[in-house]
């Protein structure tokens, strides 16, 4: 693993009453951003761990990340990450979509975040799946900070990754290529 990669503390707490979280976060007196649509190209690259490469856009900023994540790992800060931020979402995925990855996924989700305390708080929804919250910040103690405060000590399943989620709910998400909502 390179140096100059960063550490991710995070984790997730599924099967969440999101208004409440929300009305506690609030009462807090977190800073709150306005829910969001996330776009991503997920560039899977060949390994025998998790390793991709991420670029995302939301809310107008688009950045450019490397990751890597032992396979089968759930384990809170074992996630190393290398971003940067990229002047234009669309250009930057034609560049990459020459490239011969893996496999190339296009996803959205909502995010609605919330910053408290050097921790960030993400209320994240997907196509198919019900809202659950993310949890990060720049330590393990930072990240039992942020569950304690909302009363989520022990509901959390650590760092556990989308493709897991969804394949819970017998989705394939290998086979999700282009991961939208659908219009109404």
């Amino acid at each position: 693993m390179k140096k100059d990669s960063q550490t991710e503390f995070e984790t997730k707490v599924l099967d969440l009453d999101k208004e409440e979280v929300i009305k506690k976060l609030r009462e807090l007196g977190a800073k709150e951003s306005p829910e969001a649509l996330s776009r991503r190209y997920v560039f899977d690259m060949e390994s025998e761990d998790m390793e991709w490469i991420r670029l995302r856009e939301i809310d107008g900023k688009a950045t450019l990340a490397y990751k890597f994540k032992p396979k089968g790992n759930i384990q809170v800060g074992k996630t190393q990450e290398i971003e940067t931020e990229v002047a234009n979402f669309e250009e930057t995925a034609k560049i990459l979509l020459k490239i011969p990855f893996k496999q190339v996924l296009y996803q959205e989700n909502k995010t609605h975040i919330f910053h408290l305390n050097g921790i960030e708080y993400s209320i994240d929804t997907w196509p198919m799946l019900e809202p659950y919250l993310e949890i990060e910040s720049s330590s393990l103690e930072k990240v039992a900070e942020g569950l304690k405060l909302l009363n989520l000590e022990g509901k959390d399943i650590g760092d556990k990754d989308i493709r897991s989620i969804y394949l819970e709910k017998n989705i394939d998400f290998h086979t999700l290529t282009d991961l939208k909502f659908e219009k109404n």
